[in-house]
């Protein structure tokens, strides 16, 4: 099927006259830790100029009755339909540089094509580097730096090397066939997942976003202020830190959690450092959670203020 009837451009849009050295993809995942990806978007066309400049036929991508978008019954009448849309924006950086967003959620069906119509659109753009960005639940503590690991078409491309610690095997997102598929076309791409603790992971998390923004900046993304986000995160924090001093089983927990992330980070005199294999296994441990439950998209995340933290085993690991 020819991709070329897949993605449109804005009819005010004259396709020719758009250029940009980024674009920034935030497509849905089977999973969105800490609402990363939405709080990202939110902030960026909040806070920057933007237009919409193109979208992808969701009629085609989408599989409505499966993941069914929201509507509101008002008494006799129905009113505000949410439609899923795939939107390619157009984004002004501070310093009055353009770069482009691709946000929505992760198509349902023929994911060559639509990988095959976004490469199309990133040859016309004339996009240099493309960024992808997500959430994932992990084991590590809020009371730490939030890792972001990469992985890249080419990994010699990565400006900061931190890779996930050995080899997994996982149901692919719709983000990882596009990177496939834009390094076979000799594009720059670079992936980004921020870790978000998995006791918090079903709230929404400015640091996390926060944690995804200086990534992109450190991978020859856009600087962007970040002082919205940073208004919104201390009340977050103020939360979680007030509920976990609330509960003992939670403090022990952290503790664990923040030990074992020092072990990591800095190898002190006669500490016990864990080996790769045993950090490989932690994380596969929490992939394969997602397999057992059947994957969630990425309109699964819930938004709250303030943290509902489950039930959490000591050590830090969580229960499939």
């Amino acid at each position: 099927m020819d991709p070329t009837t897949l993605f449109t451009y804005e009819r005010h849009v004259d396709s020719r006259s758009l250029r940009g050295r980024t674009l920034l993809v935030t497509l849905g995942a089977f999973s969105d830790a800490g609402n990363a990806q939405d709080l990202v978007d939110d902030h960026l066309l909040n806070t920057l100029p933007s237009r919409v400049v193109g979208r992808l036929d969701m009629d085609q991508v989408y599989d409505y009755a499966g993941r069914r978008p929201e509507v509101t019954l008002e008494l006799d009448h129905f009113d505000d339909y949410h439609k899923p849309e795939i939107l390619l924006h157009e984004v002004t950086d501070p310093d009055g540089q353009p770069f482009f967003l691709l946000s929505g959620p992760e198509p349902s069906f023929q994911w060559e094509r639509v990988a095959n119509a976004l490469r199309i659109v990133v040859d016309q753009l004339g996009i240099e580097r493309t960024l992808l960005v997500q959430g994932f639940p992990a084991p590590v503590p809020h009371t730490r730096e939030l890792p972001v690991t990469r992985f890249a078409g080419d990994p010699n491309s990565i400006e900061v090397r931190r890779t996930m610690p050995g080899t997994f095997r996982l149901r692919a997102p719709f983000t990882a066939l596009l990177t496939l598929r834009l390094a076979d076309a000799g594009h720059d791409v670079v992936g980004l997942v921020v870790h978000v603790p998995q006791y918090l992971h079903e709230m929404s998390y400015p640091d996390a976003a926060i944690a995804l923004l200086q990534a992109i900046g450190q991978e020859k993304g856009p600087h962007v202020p970040m002082d919205a986000l940073e208004t919104q995160a201390g009340p977050v924090r103020e939360a979680v830190t007030a509920q976990i001093d609330a509960q003992e089983q939670l403090q022990e927990m952290v503790s664990g959690l923040e030990q074992r992330y020092d072990r990591m980070i800095t190898a002190g005199a006669g500490a016990e450092v864990p080996t790769a294999d045993d950090i490989a296994a932690e994380v596969e441990q929490y992939l394969a959670g997602f397999s057992e439950a059947g994957g969630g998209s990425d309109n699964d995340t819930p938004g709250t203020d303030t943290p509902d933290t489950p039930d959490t085993p000591e050590d830090g690991s969580t229960q499939s």
